[in-house]
This record gives C-alpha cells, sequence and structure tokens, in this order.
C-alpha cells in the first residue's frame, strides 16, 4: 500500500492546511475575517483572473506593492498559484527605484494597493498596471501544478551598498523556510499573529509559517503602538524588530503587551539592555530570536529558554543547516575564533536575478552561504555575531566592530538604542562615532555617552565623538538605516561632540 508524501510545494501545502480546516480564520483586516477556504478561493480567483483576463503567463514575475491589508496576501498567493513570480516592492521606495527595480526584474506587470497617486501614475508610465481593489476573484479552471524548484519570488535586496540583487527563492525554499520557522518556534493552530511589519518583507518570516500551521494573521497596515496594544488583547504572538520592542515599551500599555504568548524578533542585533526591559516588563511573554537574511531565511534560532541563559547569542543552526565561521581565505575556524559566517539549507536562495556572477560570489566553494556578518560559535554551537564584513571600521589599520560599540553604548541605563558608523579621519584614515536615543527624558548628553563608552572599550575601539538624537532613521522594517546616519553626519546635520 502507497503512503502519501507530503506537500512538497508552499501551494501545495497550504492547499493541505485548506481541505483540513476550511471554515477556521485564516485572515483578519480591515473588519472583515476570511477563512482559509475564502482566502484560497480569492487567491485562486485572482490567478484565473491574472492568466485569462490580463495575459499574464506562467513564469511572468509580477510587482506588487501597498500598505499591508488582507487582499494584499490574496494577491500575492494568486500570483503564486498562476505559476508567476511574485516580486514585493518597498512602498517606502520613491517611484524611480521602483521602476528600477521592476525593470531589473523584467516584471509584466504591477498589482498597486494602497499608495500615493504620484506612486500609482508613475508606475503606469513603463509598465501595466491593475489595482488591487479592482483584481476580479470570480471564474474557474485550470490552474498548473507547481515543482519545489519552480521559482515562486524575488525579493529586492535593499541596496545600501549599491545596486539591488534580485534574490530568488522557489516554491519548495519558500516552503522548507516555513517549515523551519514553524517547528523551532513556538507556532500553534490555536495563534493569532499581529502583522504589521510591511509584508514586503514579513511574509516569509511571519505569514507562511503562521497558516503553514492553522492559525490566522491579523493584518495591520503598519506600526502604530496603539493600534499593535488594541489587537494584542486578542492575540497570542506578533514578529518584530528590536528597535519597534523598545517603542512598544515606550508607547504601549504593558498590560495589553502581557496578552500575548510569545514574541518573536530578527533583522538587526538585540541589545541585552532592551532584552531584560522586555523580561521585566512583561515576565509572561516568550522571546525567541531568529537570525537569516533574504538570501537564507533562517538560518540561527534562540528560543526563550536559551535567551535567558544566554541574552547574547542568536542561537543555533536549524537542523537541517550546517553554518560554520570562516576566515578570508575560506578556511573553516575553529570554536571561539570570529569570521564570516556562512551556512548551507535547503532554504538557501535559488541565485540572483540574472546574475550569474554574483550568485557565484555570495557562496563557497561548496555552495555555502556567505552572510556577510562576522561572528563566532562556542563550544555549544551557539552563534554570536560581532557585526558586518561591510561595516568594519579599519581605524590606523585595526578591525573595529560597530556592533560591539554599540552593546556598550546599550548598557548605559539612559541609552535606549545607538548607532556606530565610521567617518574619514586625516590621522586614522576612519574613525568610529556613535548616536545614542535617550531612554525617555533623563537629560543624557553626548558627553556623558563618549565617558561611558570609553570606560568600557579599549583604547583603539574608542568612539571619536558622539552625539544624542530623538530618534534614529531606520528602513521599511524598522532596522537602523546606517548608510543614512552617516550621511547625515558627514552633512552637518548631526552634531557631533568630540572626544577631548
Amino acid at each position: 500500500m502507497a503512503t502519501a508524501k507530503s506537500p512538497q510545494t508552499l501551494v501545495a501545502w497550504l492547499a493541505a492546511v485548506v481541505r483540513a480546516q476550511s471554515r477556521r480564520p485564516a485572515v483578519l483586516g480591515d473588519g472583515k475575517v476570511w477563512t482559509y477556504r475564502e482566502l484560497w478561493e480569492r487567491s485562486g480567483g485572482i490567478a484565473r483572473h491574472l492568466t485569462h483576463d490580463r495575459g499574464v503567463a506562467q513564469g511572468d514575475r509580477v510587482g506588487i506593492v501597498g500598505a499591508n491589508e488582507p487582499a494584499y496576501l490574496a494577491a500575492y498567493f494568486g500570483v503564486l498559484r498562476a505559476g508567476c513570480v511574485v516580486v514585493p516592492l518597498n512602498a517606502m521606495l520613491d517611484v524611480a527605484e521602483m521602476r528600477e527595480q521592476l525593470a531589473l526584474v523584467g516584471a509584466t506587470g504591477t498589482i498597486v494597493g494602497e499608495v500615493g497617486a504620484e506612486v500609482r501614475a508613475g508606475l503606469a508610465e513603463t509598465q501595466a498596471t491593475w489595482s488591487l481593489s479592482g483584481l476580479e476573484t470570480a471564474g474557474a479552471g485550470y490552474l498548473p501544478r507547481l515543482a519545489p524548484g519552480t521559482p515562486a519570488c524575488i525579493h529586492l535586496t535593499s541596496g545600501s551598498t549599491g545596486t539591488p540583487k534580485g534574490v530568488v527563492h522557489s516554491h519548495g525554499t519558500l516552503l522548507h523556510a516555513a517549515l523551519q520557522m514553524a517547528a523551532a518556534l513556538p507556532f500553534e493552530p490555536q495563534d493569532r499573529n499581529v502583522a504589521f511589519l510591511p509584508f514586503y518583507a514579513a511574509i516569509p518570516e511571519q505569514v507562511l509559517p503562521t497558516l503553514c500551521t492553522g492559525g490566522s494573521v491579523d493584518v495591520l497596515p503598519g506600526f502604530d503602538a496603539g493600534r499593535v496594544a488594541t489587537a494584542a488583547r486578542e492575540a497570542t504572538t506578533l514578529n518584530a524588530v528590536p528597535t519597534v520592542m523598545a517603542r512598544l515599551l515606550d508607547q504601549a500599555p504593558v498590560e495589553d503587551l502581557a496578552c500575548l504568548r510569545w514574541v518573536s524578533f530578527a533583522s538587526e542585533p538585540m541589545p541585552v539592555s532592551l532584552l531584560q526591559r522586555w523580561w521585566d516588563a512583561v515576565p509572561g511573554v516568550e522571546t525567541h530570536q531568529f537570525y537569516g537574511m533574504t538570501e537564507l531565511l533562517p538560518m540561527t534560532v534562540a528560543g526563550d529558554r536559551m535567551l535567558r541563559e544566554e541574552p547574547g547569542t542568536v542561537g543555533v543552526a536549524f537542523p537541517t543547516s550546517q553554518l560554520y565561521a570562516v576566515d578570508p581565505a575560506g578556511v573553516e575556524l575553529t570554536d571561539g575564533e570570529v569570521g564570516e559566517l556562512v551556512c548551507r539549507s535547503p532554504a538557501r536562495m535559488v541565485g540572483y536575478h540574472g546574475d550569474v556572477e554574483a550568485t557565484a560570489a555570495a557562496k563557497t566553494a561548496d555552495g555555502a552561504m556567505r552572510s556577510g556578518d562576522l561572528g563566532r560559535l562556542d563550544e555549544r554551537g551557539r552563534v554570536f555575531l560581532t557585526g558586518r564584513l561591510k561595516d568594519l571600521i579599519i581605524s590606523g589599520g585595526l578591525n573595529i566592530a560597530p556592533a560591539e560599540i554599540e552593546a556598550v553604548a546599550c548598557r548605559h541605563p539612559g541609552i535606549s538604542a545607538a548607532a556606530v558608523v565610521g567617518i574619514p579621519d586625516e590621522r586614522w584614515g576612519e574613525t568610529p562615532v556613535v548616536v545614542a536615543v535617550p531612554a525617555g527624558d533623563n537629560g543624557l548628553d553626548a558627553a556623558a555617552v563618549l565617558e561611558h563608552c570609553r570606560t568600557h572599550l579599549s583604547s583603539f575601539k574608542r568612539p571619536s565623538a558622539a552625539a544624542v538624537v530623538a530618534d534614529l532613521p531606520s528602513t521599511g522594517i524598522g532596522k537602523l538605516a546606517k548608510a543614512v546616519i552617516r550621511e547625515q553626519i558627514l552633512d552637518g546635520e548631526i552634531d557631533l561632540v568630540r572626544a577631548n
């Protein structure tokens, strides 16, 4: 007797969940509640509409841009079910950047949701655009059968170091990443996950694991501390980044956050001091950290128990992954030695769209993905990040990791967040400076920041200057925008206080 084979693609897995619990809620938002059956019927209708009425063919790249809303998810899955490749765009980009990214991947057209009139008109100048609210969802007909290797999505890198690259993931790599997240984090069918991070980045790490395990997604259009707190009263979990978690502690009622069962976070290093603030404020809410990159999500995970034992770690590699550190020559390092972290995993990207050379350069000789992050592993396999390879500050010929200085700065009780960047220096070539955000109105000044850092750091790592600002610029998902911070310093928009 033949045994049933597990679904091998994201679409097949979700279809199985729909069959198993068609009447359970899948997506909430805008005053609506869609069951799994309703979400699946809408996405199937959109898939047929695109192929039958819009002239979209299997394999075509289709952009999607707009604020979070339930219809965004229906369209996202509709593109996938049509056998097309979905290309989520950052709605915070200007229209010229969006057109550049769409041209890079050769998009056939773009589904446009809640964006400004200028963006909508600008996109329509160069390609077909379809209003998200105007997509039809009726009809019946054939939808293609997809293979694990079929391209599913292209995520555009931020482009902070140059021209963006299109990261291609297949239906197989997306499914593997979602199931790894679902297995390592405490997802349950009863979960209600508050989704406010922008969908262009958060679907793989938040929406897919939730739906693959039968939970529901409570969709918010973006981050608003009050709305998140209200949603948390009826929810069990949310996914955030450290800067957003700090804002929740500062702005949201603690009793609302305490209603959650667990939270997850990623995207940038979590200051130990912020993690301790969270535990002090809501001790009953579990904290889970994962670490990965657009090209390979996820790589490591640290559960609540591990974080409370070792709050500085980003966890251990997932069971199907192999992660290690290498030196500049690509030689594997021993425990405790700092090097570039590389990872081999079935969740690794297929490659960069149309860029064979960049794809080859991003991998080691044996196929492991280069992370661009510096770190070390201890004897238990726990990973500790020390900085970004490209963020390294070389001062007087010595390497300085900004993350180390940031961690020291955030140990000051009056600092809620800090960023360290390198700026040109006539004597040393480059020198670190620290920009800090005070924890409330506590009178923190740059001199105190400098004194704290210089007291706790070796002489060559000490910042040469500091500034205190009300807030730090961030990307669409809340990560620190260090390139912007550096530019503001060089343009004189951030006033530095020099060390004596």
